[in-house]
């Protein structure tokens, strides 16, 4: 799900494979739709944040360009408190 927040912001939010799915680039396929659909709204700039627990998801989003940042650079002050890793898309 891609939501808006101020100034051509969006987030990525909630994105999941089912288990008996994965590994079939299902992940990749809803990460570049998540993407292009924040470009075609006039997004600049796309963040997410994740667990480094969830290795897999990590190299995901790497891979389609999203680099780690900081808690002071999100558009929302009290981001989820269980996200230890964000992520940006500029």
């Amino acid at each position: 799900m891609v939501e808006a927040c101020p100034d051509a912001v969006f987030e990525v939010a909630k994105m999941a494979v089912a288990p008996a799915a994965q590994g079939r680039g299902i992940g990749r396929r809803l990460v570049t739709a998540a993407i292009d659909r924040a470009r075609a709204l006039g997004g600049t700039r796309l963040f997410l944040g994740s667990n480094s627990k969830l290795a897999p998801a990590l190299h995901l989003y790497e891979q389609a360009g999203s680099v780690r940042t900081t808690r002071d650079r999100l558009p929302v002050a009290d981001y989820y408190a269980r996200a230890d890793v964000l992520m940006e898309l500029v």
